[in-house]
């Protein structure tokens, strides 16, 4: 069925793609979009375009929630040389993939987007890999594990809906 995401297990790809040393947490999204994307970078570039200001809401209060254990309250993750989507840097792209993330104290997150392009349009997954390398890393992913889910769904379903005011960037 288009347009609707689904919780699925985490893809083996997406844990290999990580690259990260040891998966403390996982999650994956998947749902059939309606239109084709050119390629994987596309479709991340639409999962994080035009977000909802409910996005800007719920990232503000994370902020606040997390402030006071001294752990970021923005990100400002470094390009690594292949671009940034929205405010990620690229570790790895190719035609069907692109992995996002970043590294920090408390924890290291990637960001695993893959398209599988089809007849009437693409199945687009979204997986989350997280590795804790402090024990606020936990208080973090529990903090912020309600919006987490809720966004990545939220985000995913406007990825895979077709748009026509969706921005020039994520088409």
């Amino acid at each position: 069925m288009a347009n609707k995401v689904l919780l699925i297990p985490t893809p083996m790809a997406a844990i290999r793609a990580s690259e990260l040393t040891r998966i403390d947490f996982s999650d994956a999204y998947s749902g059939r979009a309606n239109r084709i994307y050119v390629d994987a970078e596309q479709a991340a570039r639409a999962v994080f375009a035009d977000q909802p200001p409910m996005a800007g809401w719920l990232m503000a209060l994370r902020n606040k929630i997390v402030a006071p254990f001294g752990l970021r309250a923005s990100i400002d993750f470094s390009d690594r040389g292949l671009g940034k989507i929205d405010v990620f840097p690229i570790i790895s792209r190719s035609g069907t993939e692109v992995v996002v993330g970043g590294d920090d104290k408390h924890l290291d997150f990637r960001i695993w987007i893959r398209i599988q392009p089809g007849e009437k349009g693409a199945e687009v997954t979204i997986a989350t890999l997280v590795k804790i390398n402090h024990p606020l890393g936990w208080v973090y992913l529990i903090i912020i594990m309600p919006f987490h889910k809720l966004l990545s769904r939220l985000l995913l379903k406007r990825a895979v809906s077709w748009r026509s005011n969706m921005s020039p960037e994520a088409r």
